[in-house]
């Protein structure tokens, strides 16, 4: 047995080991294929890695192994050598922000503040015996964690808190009210949790769209809009709840006044760790706001987002300055959970294969406006954005969202530019379609947890539920994120 993506295993069967042999053939053969101009005999064999690392990501179900063999492999052609690939991969400051961010969040999640805040939103009083207040207190403390926290982390907190809180109201698992808001809570979280763009799927894709374009995805205006697009999927959860799912939430409503334990009120360590939190996003925030011109800006600028989670991490470590009794967070607790690793993989190996597979030596973006631009020449580019994020919105269900979205962006990018569409508004609009997997138990790590939860949910709900929150998310994404995109970037 191996492990595969997510901490999963998989039986070593005769399909696995065929399908790896596809995945390397697929990476190796496309070299011997003659191209067809515009293409080159580099653009094929581009080409064809790129197609054995989608096929290992989504088939083989693994995301070490195609990304690392990709990398080999485009160091093995005429684009680079194998040193340079991993240069390029691992040394790229996107990855190297994601996992100082990794790191940056442990921190909190270390201290505490995570479970802290979870505990003190959903005991709020003017929530007690109303049914959609108390809601949509508990999908806004999902909101609240996941900004902190990665969404897996976030369930895990909050679905123990939805459960007690339950309880608290005479409610039982298999009972609709708490299965339906853990799955829709989880709906509001996936959406929230693209807020920030140092987050895993949105980093993933941002610097995809930068390695492509050239330029980067401004990200105060992106921010306002993944606010706007998460009020309403809060909006959408509500009336989903009252008027589609229809719960029976009598038992909130009789039982008005609920004890809750007392809560613990936050050390003087959490509140500066709290504070120290607040800081440094905002300065990462920095140039977005701040004129280009004043030296903070010129420095933040310098420094580097990557460079100032690092310093952050050093300087909350190494320095010593945030005590609680003695006790730290160390580098060893800040790395033994919490990173990871198959994204950051996947991120180097889709960030070189994506500037690879644009290089104008290859010849695939003429090949690709060739084929795509009779099709869609004509179409209202609503069409275009349309048919993409609902094939993203499909895949993300069958696979990994990142790799899905991996996948995607470089051909939407391409197809784009050819039909003069524009391409921020279907980058994050197509990033935010392969955003929600919930459908089926592999689409995420927040899927699996509520497919696998038989005892307060069960498989049929989490099936039915995450099909009308996919489709929500898509409706809102082609009626409310894309026009506020059209006109904000």
């Amino acid at each position: 047995m191996i492990k595969v993506a997510n901490n999963k295993v998989a039986d070593v069967t005769p399909g696995y080991i065929i399908n790896i042999i596809i995945t390397i053939a697929l990476m190796i053969g496309f070299k011997y294929v003659p191209p067809t101009e515009p293409l080159t005999p580099l653009g094929m064999e581009v080409i064809g890695i790129f197609l054995g690392m989608l096929y290992g990501w989504l088939v083989v179900g693994d995301l070490y192994f195609p990304s690392i063999a990709g990398l080999i492999f485009l160091g093995l052609s005429d684009y680079t050598t194998v040193p340079d690939a991993l240069r390029m991969g691992f040394g790229n400051s996107t990855v190297l922000l994601l996992f100082f961010f990794f790191m940056f969040t442990n921190i909190i999640a270390d201290a505490g503040i995570t479970n802290h805040i979870a505990l003190w939103l959903s005991r709020r009083k003017f929530a007690q015996g109303k049914p959609y207040a108390l809601s949509f207190l508990l999908a806004f403390t999902m909101f609240v964690l996941v900004i902190m926290v990665s969404a897996t982390a976030a369930c895990l907190i909050m679905f123990p808190i939805i459960k007690q809180v339950a309880k608290l109201y005479g409610f039982v698992p298999g009972d609709a009210w708490p299965k339906h808001m853990i799955i829709g809570a989880t709906y509001v979280a996936c959406v929230g949790y693209m807020l920030l763009p140092f987050k895993s799927l949105p980093v993933v894709v941002l610097a995809s769209y930068a390695e492509m374009s050239g330029e980067s995805i401004p990200y105060g205006p992106y921010i306002l809009v993944t606010i706007a697009l998460t009020t309403a999927s809060m909006i959408v959860f509500l009336l989903g709840m009252k008027f589609i799912l229809k719960p029976d939430v009598s038992k909130i409503i009789e039982h008005k006044n609920v004890t809750m334990e007392s809560l613990p009120k936050l050390t003087r360590y959490q509140k500066i760790v709290f504070g120290y939190f607040l800081l440094v996003v905002l300065i990462l925030l920095i140039p977005t706001f701040f004129p280009q011109s004043w030296g903070i800006t010129i420095l933040v600028n310098n420094i580097g987002s990557a460079g100032i989670l690092a310093i952050s991490v050093v300087a909350f470590t190494a320095l010593k300055l945030f005590r609680d009794n003695g006790k730290i967070s160390t580098f060893q607790n800040l790395t033994e959970h919490g990173i990871s690793w198959s994204c950051l993989l996947l991120l180097a190996a889709a960030l070189t294969i994506a500037s690879a597979i644009t290089h104008e030596s290859t010849g695939v973006s003429s090949w690709l406006a060739n084929i795509i631009t009779p099709l869609v020449s004509g179409r209202n580019p609503l069409f275009l954005l349309a048919f993409l994020c609902l094939i993203g919105a499909v895949l993300t269900n069958l696979s990994n969202n990142v790799a899905t979205a991996a996948i995607l962006v470089p051909i939407a990018y391409i197809i784009g530019e050819s039909c003069g569409a524009n391409t921020v508004a279907l980058t994050i609009c197509i990033m935010n379609s392969c955003n929600i997997g919930l459908i089926t138990p592999p689409a995420s790590a927040p899927a699996s947890l509520l497919h696998g939860d038989a005892e307060w949910i069960g498989g049929k709900t989490a099936f039915v539920d995450g099909c009308l929150w996919t489709v929500s998310n898509y409706i809102l994404i082609l009626v409310l994120m894309y026009p506020l995109i059209s006109v904000s970037i």
